[in-house]
């Protein structure tokens, strides 16, 4: 039997070393600021979950965050449910915040280490696919994409669904090589499961493993058990979780405008904001589409095949099926960057490997570290705005609601829907006022606080109800019927 190969050379595992040590050190820009970042109304609500789990007891079959609204799907949620996806990622949050107390600092670096274990995956995946040198480019470009870099420190669960199918390709990969060892079949089994509660978009990103088993089995993969169990053992707990669901029917957001709203699709507005605005200037930027492009070109080696053009294929498919959600939002591309990282890469070694007899193969090494320092100015551009906090005033305005309010008080924090004002609070309640203030002190909720403190409704409120406090940045009222619509 023959000796097998070390894992790594030195350099090799010098090299890796390094960039994980990088991208765990470029990820550490603002770490401590406060959700009121980009996209902070999605992670209030996913750093809110997690928060009442320390709050009210660990309870994740049954979720709860703190907007009372009605605004998720048009039914009043009293009970502040929040079923989406299974609440792995918030309990990892739980669990951490158990040791250190509620901290945004360290949620936020749950997700950066969740990152740092996709950009080794994805090291070792496209190793054993490509080679070292495609490998270290491809995490290299993972870790370095500012892009990349804001979402791996947001409060949000997409990472850790990239980390999961990153482990499925792996495992699955592992598998199809000897289909007798269980040890990377149940490996598969844990990582579907954990990608597809996390982020059901996974299931669109399962055509790479049907890939590797026809590849493996040709049609024959109907007759094969180990497929079967596979298959039956990833779906399972998903559709135990969405018929569990379906018993708190407040509580599950409306999801299909993600779909088509609009009639979007196929639309001239959807290829330009996928393609020139996310993909081409966001995200990647001009100058890392280009080495995308490039990469297409290069004709795949023997282990590759087709595999790395069905993983392209479920992105593609995922941007077409949820058309006007990849529209809406800039953080649901954060399933594509992986494998764009992979063909950006091969674009690069195309450009370092020009054939000599027709192009200047030190001018094509020079035009990619351009491209590349332009991929890092121009997203960082792009980018920066994401990490200010816009508002100020809703932290100043949460802390002195949590200083002045009694515990169990629930309160209005109107932030155009943003659940991030009512999160600052630290209290249940209403990011946005859907009902007659009437009707919320009958219902209970009597404190009202704005940081929008020039509006004449506010001010007429406060001049008629009672003030706790007010400055130049917010005012806190305790609402009464009788103070309520005076002029």
């Amino acid at each position: 039997m023959k000796k097998e190969k070390a894992v790594f050379s030195k350099l090799e595992f010098f090299l890796l070393i390094f960039i994980l040590i990088f991208a765990f050190g470029v990820r550490l820009y603002k770490i401590n600021r406060p959700i009121a970042d980009w996209h902070s109304w999605r992670q209030a609500d996913t750093a809110a979950v997690a928060r009442n789990f320390l709050k009210e007891g660990y309870t994740p079959f049954i979720p709860k965050y703190d907007d009372m609204s009605s605004q998720a799907n048009g039914l009043d949620n009293p009970n502040r449910y929040r079923f989406v996806e299974f609440p792995i990622y918030n309990s990892l949050i739980y669990i951490v915040w158990s040791i250190t107390g509620v901290n945004e600092t360290f949620a936020r670096l749950v997700t950066v280490f969740i990152s740092l274990g996709s950009t080794l995956i994805l090291f070792l995946l496209v190793k054993r696919l490509s080679g070292f040198i495609t490998a270290i480019l491809s995490a290299s470009f993972f870790s370095l994409l500012p892009y990349n870099i804001f979402y791996s420190s947001a409060i949000l669960p997409g990472p850790l669904m990239v980390f999961a199918i990153l482990g499925l390709y792996f495992s699955f990969l592992k598998w199809m090589d000897n289909d007798t060892n269980w040890y990377w079949g149940i490996s598969s089994i844990l990582f579907a499961n954990l990608a597809i509660l996390t982020w059901p978009i996974a299931l669109l990103f399962l055509f790479p493993v049907l890939y590797l088993s026809l590849e493996k089995y040709n049609l024959a993969i109907f007759k094969k058990a180990n497929l079967w169990i596979f298959a039956l053992l990833a779906i399972t707990p998903f559709i135990a979780w969405r018929f569990w669901m379906s018993n708190f029917p407040e509580g599950i957001p409306n999801w299909r405008f993600l779909l088509n709203e609009g009639n979007i699709r196929f639309k001239g507005a959807f290829f330009r904001w996928i393609i020139a605005e996310r993909i081409g200037k966001l995200i990647l930027t001009v100058a890392g589409f280009t080495l995308f492009i490039i990469g297409l070109l290069k004709k795949p080696l023997d282990k590759e095949k087709l595999f790395y053009y069905s993983w392209l294929i479920s992105s593609a498919v995922y941007f077409v099926v949820f058309a006007s959600g990849n529209v809406r939002h800039d953080y649901y591309q954060v399933p594509f960057v992986p494998i764009a990282a992979v063909f950006m890469a091969k674009g690069t070694l195309l450009l370092w490997n020009l054939p000599k007899e027709y192009f200047n193969r030190i001018i094509g090494a020079a035009i990619s570290f351009v491209l590349i320092l332009l991929i890092l100015a121009f997203g960082y551009f792009e980018i920066r705005g994401y990490y200010w906090v816009n508002k100020p005033q809703i932290i100043t305005a949460g802390k002195a609601v949590d200083r002045l309010l009694p515990k169990n008080a629930t309160v209005v924090a109107p932030y155009s829907g943003d659940a991030a004002f009512l999160y600052q609070t630290n209290r249940h309640g209403y990011p946005i006022v859907d009902r007659p203030l009437e009707k919320f002190v009958e219902e209970g909720t009597k404190y009202l606080v704005s940081v929008d403190v020039v509006d004449s409704g506010i001010q007429n409120l406060a001049r008629h109800c009672k003030v706790i406090e007010r400055n130049k940045d917010y005012v806190i009222v305790e609402m009464f019927k009788e103070c309520i619509g005076k002029s």
